[in-house]
Protein backbone atom coordinates (compact mmCIF):
# COMPACT_ATOMS: atom_id res chain seq x y z
CA UNK A 1 0.00 0.00 0.00
CA UNK A 2 1.37 3.37 -0.85
CA UNK A 3 2.05 6.24 1.78
CA UNK A 4 -1.00 7.88 0.22
CA UNK A 5 -3.17 5.23 0.79
CA UNK A 6 -1.85 4.61 4.05
CA UNK A 7 -2.61 8.18 5.02
CA UNK A 8 -6.07 7.61 3.22
CA UNK A 9 -6.92 4.72 5.99
CA UNK A 10 -5.68 6.17 9.15
CA UNK A 11 -9.52 7.75 9.40
CA UNK A 12 -11.15 4.55 9.05
CA UNK A 13 -14.70 4.38 8.03
CA UNK A 14 -16.84 2.56 10.04
CA UNK A 15 -20.68 1.04 8.97
CA UNK A 16 -22.83 -1.04 11.52
CA UNK A 17 -25.32 -1.27 8.59
CA UNK A 18 -22.33 -2.92 6.46
CA UNK A 19 -22.96 -5.95 8.95
CA UNK A 20 -25.30 -8.53 8.78
CA UNK A 21 -27.24 -9.24 12.60
CA UNK A 22 -29.28 -11.52 13.58
CA UNK A 23 -33.25 -10.51 13.71
CA UNK A 24 -33.24 -9.11 17.07
CA UNK A 25 -29.81 -7.73 18.02
CA UNK A 26 -27.96 -4.28 17.39
CA UNK A 27 -24.45 -3.60 16.82
CA UNK A 28 -22.99 -0.33 17.63
CA UNK A 29 -19.41 1.26 17.62
CA UNK A 30 -17.98 1.64 20.90
CA UNK A 31 -14.09 2.86 19.65
CA UNK A 32 -12.18 3.95 16.51
CA UNK A 33 -8.86 4.17 16.19
CA UNK A 34 -6.99 1.88 18.24
CA UNK A 35 -3.61 0.91 17.08
CA UNK A 36 -3.30 -3.15 16.89
CA UNK A 37 -5.73 -4.24 19.44
CA UNK A 38 -5.40 -7.67 20.63
CA UNK A 39 -7.87 -8.59 23.88
CA UNK A 40 -9.96 -6.61 26.68
CA UNK A 41 -11.13 -6.89 29.87
CA UNK A 42 -13.65 -5.38 32.60
CA UNK A 43 -13.01 -3.98 35.84
CA UNK A 44 -16.16 -4.24 38.06
CA UNK A 45 -17.57 -0.88 37.27
CA UNK A 46 -17.81 -2.31 33.32
CA UNK A 47 -14.84 -0.21 32.77
CA UNK A 48 -13.42 -0.95 29.13
CA UNK A 49 -9.71 -2.01 28.98
CA UNK A 50 -7.98 -3.18 25.88
CA UNK A 51 -4.59 -4.58 25.61
CA UNK A 52 -2.73 -3.01 22.03
CA UNK A 53 0.00 -4.77 20.12
CA UNK A 54 1.74 -2.03 18.57
CA UNK A 55 2.61 -1.53 15.34
CA UNK A 56 5.17 -0.09 13.10
CA UNK A 57 5.34 4.01 12.19
CA UNK A 58 7.18 5.40 9.38
CA UNK A 59 10.79 5.56 11.63
CA UNK A 60 10.52 3.31 14.84
CA UNK A 61 8.32 0.84 16.69
CA UNK A 62 5.44 1.45 18.82
CA UNK A 63 4.89 -0.85 21.48
CA UNK A 64 2.24 -2.32 23.02
CA UNK A 65 0.18 -0.13 26.02
CA UNK A 66 -3.23 -0.81 28.03
CA UNK A 67 -5.67 1.85 27.28
CA UNK A 68 -9.29 2.37 28.89
CA UNK A 69 -11.79 2.87 26.72
CA UNK A 70 -14.33 5.58 28.20
CA UNK A 71 -18.24 5.79 27.15
CA UNK A 72 -17.77 8.70 24.56
CA UNK A 73 -15.16 6.34 22.70
CA UNK A 74 -12.68 8.75 23.90
CA UNK A 75 -9.37 6.47 24.60
CA UNK A 76 -7.05 7.37 28.01
CA UNK A 77 -3.57 5.25 28.36
CA UNK A 78 -3.20 2.93 31.36
CA UNK A 79 0.09 1.68 30.88
CA UNK A 80 2.82 1.98 28.27
CA UNK A 81 6.90 1.46 27.60
CA UNK A 82 6.16 -2.29 26.98
CA UNK A 83 9.03 -3.41 24.93
CA UNK A 84 6.69 -5.66 23.14
CA UNK A 85 3.31 -6.33 21.80
CA UNK A 86 0.63 -6.64 24.36
CA UNK A 87 -1.04 -9.69 22.88
CA UNK A 88 -3.31 -10.98 26.18
CA UNK A 89 -5.09 -8.87 29.05
CA UNK A 90 -7.28 -9.52 32.06
CA UNK A 91 -8.51 -7.99 34.80
CA UNK A 92 -8.87 -9.10 38.40
CA UNK A 93 -9.04 -7.73 41.81
CA UNK A 94 -7.38 -4.49 41.39
CA UNK A 95 -5.06 -5.35 38.50
CA UNK A 96 -4.37 -5.62 35.02
CA UNK A 97 -2.61 -9.28 34.15
CA UNK A 98 -0.66 -9.00 30.59
CA UNK A 99 1.02 -11.55 28.22
CA UNK A 100 3.69 -9.46 26.30
CA UNK A 101 4.89 -10.80 23.33
CA UNK A 102 9.30 -10.43 22.29
CA UNK A 103 11.67 -12.87 22.01
CA UNK A 104 11.53 -13.59 25.65
CA UNK A 105 7.62 -13.48 26.35
CA UNK A 106 6.60 -12.41 29.92
CA UNK A 107 3.42 -12.03 31.81
CA UNK A 108 3.11 -8.62 33.62
CA UNK A 109 0.94 -7.00 36.61
CA UNK A 110 0.01 -3.89 36.22
CA UNK A 111 -1.53 -2.04 38.45
CA UNK A 112 -4.38 0.81 37.53
CA UNK A 113 -1.69 3.89 37.93
CA UNK A 114 0.29 1.84 35.66
CA UNK A 115 3.13 0.75 37.61
CA UNK A 116 3.85 -3.11 36.75
CA UNK A 117 5.59 -6.21 37.61
CA UNK A 118 7.09 -9.58 36.19
CA UNK A 119 5.38 -12.60 36.80
CA UNK A 120 6.71 -14.30 34.30
CA UNK A 121 9.57 -14.75 32.14
CA UNK A 122 11.69 -16.83 29.40
CA UNK A 123 8.83 -17.95 27.75
CA UNK A 124 9.40 -18.97 24.33
CA UNK A 125 9.08 -15.88 21.67
CA UNK A 126 10.29 -14.85 18.54
CA UNK A 127 8.90 -17.73 16.78
CA UNK A 128 6.19 -18.02 14.54
CA UNK A 129 3.16 -18.08 16.76
CA UNK A 130 3.21 -15.67 19.50
CA UNK A 131 2.32 -15.70 23.38
CA UNK A 132 -2.11 -14.90 23.08
CA UNK A 133 -4.33 -15.01 25.52
CA UNK A 134 -4.78 -14.79 29.73
CA UNK A 135 -7.81 -16.13 32.00
CA UNK A 136 -8.57 -16.61 34.98
CA UNK A 137 -10.05 -20.23 36.44
CA UNK A 138 -9.45 -22.82 38.77
CA UNK A 139 -8.55 -21.64 42.17
CA UNK A 140 -8.31 -18.01 41.05
CA UNK A 141 -5.13 -19.02 39.18
CA UNK A 142 -3.94 -17.09 35.66
CA UNK A 143 -3.80 -19.54 32.72
CA UNK A 144 -1.79 -18.30 29.29
CA UNK A 145 -0.84 -19.77 26.64
CA UNK A 146 2.13 -19.42 23.65
CA UNK A 147 2.53 -21.16 20.44
CA UNK A 148 5.31 -22.90 18.84
CA UNK A 149 7.97 -21.30 16.91
CA UNK A 150 7.53 -23.21 13.78
CA UNK A 151 5.15 -24.51 11.52
CA UNK A 152 5.74 -28.42 12.48
CA UNK A 153 8.87 -28.90 14.32
CA UNK A 154 11.58 -28.42 12.05
CA UNK A 155 13.40 -24.89 11.49
CA UNK A 156 13.46 -23.83 8.00
CA UNK A 157 13.89 -21.49 5.45
CA UNK A 158 9.98 -20.34 5.66
CA UNK A 159 10.95 -19.12 9.49
CA UNK A 160 11.61 -15.32 8.70
CA UNK A 161 12.91 -15.05 12.60
CA UNK A 162 15.87 -17.58 11.12
CA UNK A 163 18.37 -15.07 9.76
CA UNK A 164 18.36 -12.87 13.24
CA UNK A 165 18.13 -15.92 15.58
CA UNK A 166 20.00 -18.89 14.52
CA UNK A 167 19.54 -20.84 17.87
CA UNK A 168 16.13 -20.89 18.75
CA UNK A 169 14.08 -24.21 17.82
CA UNK A 170 10.82 -25.67 19.54
CA UNK A 171 10.85 -27.05 23.14
CA UNK A 172 9.30 -29.90 24.31
CA UNK A 173 7.57 -30.01 27.55
CA UNK A 174 8.63 -33.46 28.42
CA UNK A 175 11.55 -35.42 27.70
CA UNK A 176 11.19 -37.06 24.39
CA UNK A 177 12.92 -39.28 22.18
CA UNK A 178 13.08 -38.54 18.36
CA UNK A 179 12.54 -40.65 14.88
CA UNK A 180 16.31 -39.26 13.94
CA UNK A 181 14.49 -38.25 10.90
CA UNK A 182 16.31 -35.18 9.25
CA UNK A 183 15.33 -32.35 6.45
CA UNK A 184 17.20 -31.27 4.01
CA UNK A 185 16.56 -27.45 2.72
CA UNK A 186 18.75 -24.26 1.51
CA UNK A 187 20.33 -22.44 4.30
CA UNK A 188 19.81 -18.76 3.91
CA UNK A 189 22.79 -18.07 5.16
CA UNK A 190 25.40 -19.95 2.99
CA UNK A 191 25.59 -22.00 0.45
CA UNK A 192 24.49 -25.49 -0.41
CA UNK A 193 21.60 -26.86 1.71
CA UNK A 194 21.64 -27.65 5.56
CA UNK A 195 20.21 -30.92 7.41
CA UNK A 196 17.72 -30.29 10.37
CA UNK A 197 16.52 -32.55 12.90
CA UNK A 198 13.13 -31.96 15.04
CA UNK A 199 13.47 -29.51 18.13
CA UNK A 200 16.97 -28.70 16.98
CA UNK A 201 18.59 -25.34 15.50
CA UNK A 202 18.56 -25.25 11.80
CA UNK A 203 21.75 -27.27 10.36
CA UNK A 204 21.63 -29.21 13.31
CA UNK A 205 20.81 -33.08 12.85
CA UNK A 206 19.66 -35.86 15.12
CA UNK A 207 19.69 -39.65 15.40
CA UNK A 208 17.18 -42.10 16.13
CA UNK A 209 17.00 -42.74 19.74
CA UNK A 210 18.05 -39.21 20.91
CA UNK A 211 16.45 -37.27 24.10
CA UNK A 212 15.72 -34.13 24.22
CA UNK A 213 14.70 -32.80 27.75
CA UNK A 214 11.58 -31.49 28.16
CA UNK A 215 11.23 -28.05 30.02
CA UNK A 216 8.43 -26.36 31.53
CA UNK A 217 8.84 -23.37 29.39
CA UNK A 218 8.01 -24.88 26.22
CA UNK A 219 6.73 -24.34 22.58
CA UNK A 220 2.84 -24.81 22.14
CA UNK A 221 1.47 -24.98 25.53
CA UNK A 222 -0.75 -23.65 28.43
CA UNK A 223 0.56 -22.35 31.90
CA UNK A 224 -0.75 -21.10 34.88
CA UNK A 225 0.53 -19.25 37.68
CA UNK A 226 -1.45 -17.46 41.10
CA UNK A 227 -1.95 -13.57 40.66
CA UNK A 228 0.58 -13.05 43.77
CA UNK A 229 3.18 -14.74 41.95
CA UNK A 230 5.27 -17.89 43.13
CA UNK A 231 5.73 -20.71 40.98
CA UNK A 232 4.36 -21.44 37.61
CA UNK A 233 3.04 -24.95 36.18
CA UNK A 234 2.55 -26.54 32.72
CA UNK A 235 -1.12 -27.17 32.44
CA UNK A 236 -1.20 -28.27 28.61
CA UNK A 237 0.85 -28.98 25.51
CA UNK A 238 1.34 -29.99 22.28
CA UNK A 239 -0.95 -27.69 20.22
CA UNK A 240 0.87 -25.17 17.82
CA UNK A 241 -1.19 -22.04 18.11
CA UNK A 242 -3.01 -21.82 20.98
CA UNK A 243 -4.53 -18.47 20.26
CA UNK A 244 -7.57 -17.83 22.14
CA UNK A 245 -8.66 -18.79 26.39
CA UNK A 246 -12.13 -18.68 27.61
CA UNK A 247 -13.80 -20.50 30.64
CA UNK A 248 -16.95 -22.24 30.30
CA UNK A 249 -19.35 -20.96 33.19
CA UNK A 250 -19.41 -24.56 34.41
CA UNK A 251 -14.99 -23.80 34.59
CA UNK A 252 -13.73 -25.48 31.89
CA UNK A 253 -10.98 -24.09 29.30
CA UNK A 254 -11.02 -23.95 25.85
CA UNK A 255 -9.13 -23.07 23.12
CA UNK A 256 -8.74 -22.35 19.78
CA UNK A 257 -6.05 -23.79 17.64
CA UNK A 258 -4.41 -23.79 14.06
CA UNK A 259 -3.08 -26.78 12.05
CA UNK A 260 -0.08 -27.27 10.87
CA UNK A 261 0.44 -25.97 6.56
CA UNK A 262 2.28 -27.63 3.52
CA UNK A 263 5.07 -25.39 4.22
CA UNK A 264 9.11 -25.96 4.68
CA UNK A 265 10.76 -29.06 4.65
CA UNK A 266 8.07 -30.94 6.41
CA UNK A 267 4.73 -30.02 5.09
CA UNK A 268 1.29 -31.58 5.94
CA UNK A 269 -1.25 -31.40 4.02
CA UNK A 270 -5.06 -30.57 5.31
CA UNK A 271 -4.37 -28.73 8.05
CA UNK A 272 -7.41 -27.27 9.88
CA UNK A 273 -8.31 -25.30 12.75
CA UNK A 274 -9.66 -26.76 15.97
CA UNK A 275 -10.83 -25.68 19.15
CA UNK A 276 -10.19 -28.08 22.24
CA UNK A 277 -11.37 -28.35 25.61
CA UNK A 278 -8.08 -27.89 27.82
CA UNK A 279 -7.34 -30.43 30.47
CA UNK A 280 -4.65 -30.36 32.88
CA UNK A 281 -1.16 -32.48 31.81
CA UNK A 282 -2.97 -32.71 28.39
CA UNK A 283 -1.01 -33.41 25.16
CA UNK A 284 -2.82 -32.83 22.30
CA UNK A 285 -0.49 -34.39 19.56
CA UNK A 286 1.93 -31.42 17.81
CA UNK A 287 4.19 -31.95 16.26
CA UNK A 288 2.72 -35.79 15.13
CA UNK A 289 -1.09 -35.18 15.17
CA UNK A 290 -2.94 -32.37 14.01
CA UNK A 291 -6.54 -32.05 15.22
CA UNK A 292 -6.23 -35.66 17.15
CA UNK A 293 -5.48 -37.40 13.84
CA UNK A 294 -1.62 -39.00 13.15
CA UNK A 295 0.14 -37.29 10.52
CA UNK A 296 0.90 -40.10 8.70
CA UNK A 297 -2.81 -40.52 8.12
CA UNK A 298 -2.84 -40.38 4.07
CA UNK A 299 -4.92 -37.45 3.86
CA UNK A 300 -2.23 -35.41 5.44
CA UNK A 301 0.74 -35.50 2.33
CA UNK A 302 0.51 -33.07 0.26
CA UNK A 303 0.71 -33.66 -3.73
CA UNK A 304 4.08 -32.08 -4.10
CA UNK A 305 5.70 -33.86 -1.04
CA UNK A 306 5.95 -37.40 0.70
CA UNK A 307 3.95 -38.70 3.25
CA UNK A 308 4.74 -36.93 6.51
CA UNK A 309 6.37 -39.26 9.32
CA UNK A 310 6.72 -39.18 12.86
CA UNK A 311 9.13 -37.33 14.47
CA UNK A 312 8.76 -38.38 18.17
CA UNK A 313 10.00 -42.13 18.73
CA UNK A 314 7.01 -42.86 21.43
CA UNK A 315 4.38 -40.31 22.10
CA UNK A 316 2.34 -39.33 25.17
CA UNK A 317 -1.38 -40.58 25.20
CA UNK A 318 -3.44 -37.97 23.67
CA UNK A 319 -5.75 -35.56 25.48
CA UNK A 320 -8.65 -35.95 23.03
CA UNK A 321 -10.37 -35.07 19.90
CA UNK A 322 -11.56 -31.35 18.93
CA UNK A 323 -14.99 -30.30 20.43
CA UNK A 324 -15.33 -28.47 16.73
CA UNK A 325 -13.00 -28.23 13.35
CA UNK A 326 -13.01 -25.32 10.85
CA UNK A 327 -11.42 -24.84 7.69
CA UNK A 328 -7.61 -23.75 7.14
CA UNK A 329 -7.71 -19.72 6.85
CA UNK A 330 -10.18 -18.82 8.86
CA UNK A 331 -8.04 -17.36 11.47
CA UNK A 332 -10.18 -19.00 14.60
CA UNK A 333 -9.38 -16.24 17.27
CA UNK A 334 -10.39 -15.01 20.74
CA UNK A 335 -14.07 -16.15 21.82
CA UNK A 336 -16.08 -15.92 24.73
CA UNK A 337 -19.38 -18.20 26.03
CA UNK A 338 -23.29 -17.07 26.21
CA UNK A 339 -23.38 -15.16 30.21
CA UNK A 340 -26.89 -15.14 29.83
CA UNK A 341 -29.55 -16.45 27.92
CA UNK A 342 -30.06 -12.86 25.48
CA UNK A 343 -27.30 -14.27 23.36
CA UNK A 344 -27.86 -18.53 24.21
CA UNK A 345 -27.12 -21.07 26.34
CA UNK A 346 -23.87 -21.61 28.25
CA UNK A 347 -22.16 -23.82 25.67
CA UNK A 348 -22.36 -21.30 22.88
CA UNK A 349 -18.79 -19.61 22.46
CA UNK A 350 -19.02 -16.40 19.92
CA UNK A 351 -15.62 -16.82 18.39
CA UNK A 352 -13.54 -14.26 16.29
CA UNK A 353 -12.42 -15.35 12.76
CA UNK A 354 -9.81 -13.41 11.79
CA UNK A 355 -9.34 -14.31 8.60
CA UNK A 356 -12.86 -14.97 7.98
CA UNK A 357 -14.06 -11.23 8.65
CA UNK A 358 -17.13 -12.57 10.66
CA UNK A 359 -18.36 -13.71 14.32
CA UNK A 360 -19.33 -17.33 14.07
CA UNK A 361 -21.32 -19.62 16.96
CA UNK A 362 -19.82 -22.91 18.05
CA UNK A 363 -21.99 -25.47 20.58
CA UNK A 364 -19.10 -26.95 22.56
CA UNK A 365 -21.64 -29.70 23.13
CA UNK A 366 -22.24 -30.52 19.76
CA UNK A 367 -19.24 -28.98 17.79
CA UNK A 368 -22.24 -27.21 15.45
CA UNK A 369 -21.06 -23.96 13.69
CA UNK A 370 -23.19 -20.99 12.80
CA UNK A 371 -22.66 -17.79 11.03
CA UNK A 372 -23.98 -14.92 14.21
CA UNK A 373 -22.18 -11.35 12.12
CA UNK A 374 -20.99 -11.60 8.97
CA UNK A 375 -19.80 -8.43 6.52
CA UNK A 376 -22.35 -8.16 3.70
CA UNK A 377 -19.52 -8.04 1.06
CA UNK A 378 -17.27 -10.65 1.22
CA UNK A 379 -13.95 -10.22 2.52
CA UNK A 380 -12.31 -7.27 4.53
CA UNK A 381 -14.28 -3.78 4.86
CA UNK A 382 -11.54 -1.97 3.08
CA UNK A 383 -11.40 -4.24 0.34
CA UNK A 384 -15.21 -2.61 -0.77
CA UNK A 385 -14.91 0.73 1.64
CA UNK A 386 -18.13 -0.72 3.30
CA UNK A 387 -17.17 0.20 7.16
CA UNK A 388 -17.85 -3.52 8.13
CA UNK A 389 -15.18 -5.94 9.83
CA UNK A 390 -11.84 -6.09 8.91
CA UNK A 391 -10.02 -8.54 10.88
CA UNK A 392 -12.07 -9.38 14.05
CA UNK A 393 -9.72 -10.56 17.02
CA UNK A 394 -11.26 -11.36 20.29
CA UNK A 395 -14.79 -11.51 21.27
CA UNK A 396 -16.07 -10.39 25.13
CA UNK A 397 -19.09 -9.94 27.21
CA UNK A 398 -19.11 -7.49 29.66
CA UNK A 399 -20.11 -8.21 33.33
CA UNK A 400 -23.74 -8.23 32.95
CA UNK A 401 -23.59 -10.50 30.07
CA UNK A 402 -25.64 -8.48 28.04
CA UNK A 403 -23.37 -7.36 25.93
CA UNK A 404 -20.70 -8.23 24.09
CA UNK A 405 -17.52 -6.61 22.46
CA UNK A 406 -15.71 -7.43 19.34
CA UNK A 407 -12.32 -6.51 18.90
CA UNK A 408 -11.11 -5.88 15.37
CA UNK A 409 -7.63 -5.28 14.63
CA UNK A 410 -7.45 -3.23 12.01
CA UNK A 411 -6.11 -3.29 8.23
CA UNK A 412 -3.67 -5.14 7.04
CA UNK A 413 -1.06 -4.15 4.64
CA UNK A 414 2.23 -5.86 3.02
CA UNK A 415 5.52 -3.90 4.08
CA UNK A 416 8.04 -3.52 1.33
CA UNK A 417 10.09 -6.66 2.51
CA UNK A 418 7.37 -8.73 2.53
CA UNK A 419 5.96 -8.68 6.01
CA UNK A 420 2.36 -8.28 7.12
CA UNK A 421 1.47 -5.29 9.48
CA UNK A 422 -1.35 -3.27 10.79
CA UNK A 423 -1.86 0.15 9.84
CA UNK A 424 -1.54 2.41 13.11
CA UNK A 425 -5.14 3.35 14.38
CA UNK A 426 -7.07 1.44 12.21
CA UNK A 427 -9.00 -1.06 14.61
CA UNK A 428 -12.52 -0.54 16.11
CA UNK A 429 -14.14 -2.23 19.19
CA UNK A 430 -17.96 -3.06 18.08
CA UNK A 431 -20.39 -3.20 20.91
CA UNK A 432 -23.75 -6.00 20.13
CA UNK A 433 -26.68 -6.40 22.45
CA UNK A 434 -29.96 -7.47 22.10
CA UNK A 435 -32.23 -4.76 20.21
CA UNK A 436 -34.42 -4.49 23.09
CA UNK A 437 -31.66 -2.95 25.44
CA UNK A 438 -29.46 -1.59 23.25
Amino acid sequence: MSRAAERLFLERHVNPDALAVPAGFRVEVAATGLNNPSSLDFDEAGNIFVGEMGSPTASAYEPGRIVCVRPDGSVEVIASGFSGSITGLVYYRGAFYAVEHGRSSRVHRVYEDGAREVLVDGLPGGGDHPSSDIVVAHSERLYFAQGTRTNAGIVGPDNAWLAGHPELCDIPGADIALTGRNFESLNPSGPGTASTGAFKPFGTATREGERIKGDIRCSGAIWRIAPDGGEFELFAWGLRRPFGLSVHPDGRIFCTDAGMEARSSRRIADGREYMWQAVEGGWYGWPDYTGGEPVTDPKFKPQDAGQPEFLLKERPPLAGKPVARLPAGSGMAKFDFARSPLFGSPDTAFVALHEGFKIVTIDVATGAVDDFITNRHPGPASAYRSGSFEHPIAVKFDRTGEAAYILDLGILDTAPDGTIRTLRNTGVLWRVSPAAIA
